[in-house]
């Protein structure tokens, strides 16, 4: 054997290791590259998405279908309307009312729109806009200018539209010129952020603060409220249904006996200096629970606090309970805020409003997301002044 092919002979096993090196190589490359198909986008937003605050706890998704539903109307025509430049100005809510569906409460709504654009021009956009947002909820043509909107064949909305070539101008409402309501507007999920309370005390109406009582600041919170005359409640966390919505530190869960209940809310108490109430934050099950919710109004009767209901859930008991214990109880009307969008929250305030028209009070229910904090700002200059807005405690005298 010559010189060359020992030498060739000693080298074979450094090609194998390079060989397997390189299979070795390509294969780590294979599994670390993704090579499944890009998943498609979500056609409907998560709606009641959390504060995005790592220390703050979940909110849970409301239970309420036909809520939620007639909510996804709102926004889909409301988003049609806007992305064809129809002026806020000319979209007018004409009237609302209370209708029950199953367990639950939704309001009908008669909207006017009134644009440069004819009905037929509008109506498409609408409809594809209902396809995004809600695709269980159907479109009905009554005539050349009024639509009915439908969800679970039940009608939700009457659409009434009229072409105007010249500048909308806001006519008042002849209806209500003679008529009071009061609003009660409740902020939730307060105690984390200390800029969202000084935003909400410098509205130029009073807002109720809901502070959770285990949060970063408490009684921080508590103060701004107190300088700006501003009233304060607990807001208590309590189970929900989902175990993946989780309620926080200082919750009370059904498998808690009456006294752990009452010694946990005894201690939440003590924790939100000059609360004069409380509410529940989430507690979709926990509010089904006659015997837990009793244990609750009890403790809250001892400190002489009134209880809202936020309804979380509509088979929630707990404002019934409360007033069976002879407490001062009231119950949510609307949620402003499902969905974090300006025009959708100023949609869902002239809706309190006109039930606060219709029904002499409304209790409305937000958060301190950004979006929520600017609709509040905005909707100072454009509310109905016939509808006083007033704390929870003024409530009762109406």
């Amino acid at each position: 054997m010559s010189k060359s092919q020992q030498n060739q002979f000693k080298r074979w096993p450094y090609y194998i290791l390079a060989v397997v090196s390189c299979f070795t190589l390509a294969a780590l490359v294979f599994v670390l590259t993704d090579h499944t198909s890009p998943k498609k986008a979500e056609a409907i937003t998560e709606h009641r998405a959390p504060v995005h605050i790592a220390s703050l706890p979940y909110e849970e998704r409301l239970d309420a279908p036909m809520e939620e539903g007639v909510k996804r109307i709102d926004y889909a025509i409301l988003r049609a309307l806007q992305n064809t430049n129809v002026s806020t100005s000319g979209i007018k809510l004409v009237s609302i009312k209370q209708q029950k569906y199953g367990d639950e409460i939704f309001h009908f709504q008669q909207l006017h729109i009134n644009s440069q654009y004819s009905a037929q021009e509008l109506i498409k956009p609408i409809a594809a806009a209902l396809v995004q947002w809600s695709d269980k909820a159907t479109l009905t043509k009554l005539s050349d200018a009024v639509y009915r909107v439908a969800l679970n064949d039940v009608e939700t909305h009457l659409l009434k539209f009229t072409q105007n070539t010249k500048p909308v101008v806001p006519a008042k409402d002849a209806a209500t010129l003679d008529i009071g309501g009061h609003l009660t507007i409740v902020i939730d999920d307060l105690g984390e952020s200390i800029s969202a309370a000084h935003s909400l005390a410098g509205l130029r109406y009073p807002v109720t603060f809901a502070i959770w009582p285990r949060a970063s600041y408490p009684k921080e919170i508590a103060a701004i409220a107190k300088a700006a005359s501003r009233e304060v409640i607990i807001h208590q966390p309590m189970e929900p249904i989902s175990a993946d919505a989780k309620p926080g530190p200082g919750a009370v869960y059904v498998t808690m006996t009456p006294e752990e209940i009452r010694s946990t809310i005894r201690t939440n108490l003590k924790l939100v200096p000059g609360a004069v109430g409380l509410n529940n934050h989430m507690g979709s099950k926990f509010t089904q629970d006659r015997n837990a919710v009793r244990a609750v109004a009890q403790e809250a009767k001892k400190s002489g606090f009134f209880v809202l209901d936020s309804v979380t859930h509509a088979k929630s008991v707990f404002f019934d309970e409360a007033k069976r214990q002879g407490l001062v109880a009231f119950r949510r009307s609307v949620f402003i805020d499902n969905v974090k969008e300006v025009q959708n929250i100023l949609h869902q305030l002239k809706k309190a409003e006109r039930i606060a028209l219709a029904k002499g009070t409304a209790i409305a229910i937000g958060h301190p997301y950004p979006a929520t904090l600017l609709a509040l700002q905005e909707w100072e200059k454009q509310r109905n002044k016939k509808v006083a807005v007033v704390t929870l405690s003024e409530l009762l005298d109406f």
